[in-house]
């Protein structure tokens, strides 16, 4: 979350966090990997959350099939960069990418559970 917030709420020390630093809070290529997998696990649960209010539910899944674009084109990236050794400067700008979007993914589904449905909300809280 550290590597999120620092991608999406500016702050003048934005810059204090190291690459490696980052790397390291992300758990390296194996954990962008797991983010890029929940991700799809995220939007799957905001789809099914239009039976109950299929209103929000297929307009915040869809933010949600976004956001998981981009993360997904992200990683992609980041394992590109990893494995021919080229564009190593552009990984800590695909890791903004991919904490900010999953980050988002998490809140929207989050957000979309407590309207919806608060009797799963807390277990689901949890669960993230």
């Amino acid at each position: 979350m550290t590597v999120a917030l620092n991608h999406l709420v500016p702050q003048k020390d934005a810059l204090e966090l190291e690459p490696a630093e980052m790397w390291s809070l992300m758990g390296g290529l194996e954990g962008v990997q797991r983010m890029r997998e929940n991700g799809r696990i995220l939007v799957a649960l905001a789809s099914y959350v239009e039976r109950w209010n299929f209103d929000e539910g297929i307009i915040i899944a869809e933010r949600m099939r976004r956001d998981g674009l981009q993360l997904r084109r992200a990683v992609t990236q980041i394992m590109l960069a990893t494995f021919l050794g080229r564009q190593q400067m552009r990984i800590p700008f695909y890791l903004h990418e991919v904490a900010s979007s999953y980050y988002l993914m998490r809140q929207r589904l989050l957000i979309l559970y407590e309207t919806n449905h608060a009797g799963l909300y807390s277990r689901l809280a949890e669960a993230l």
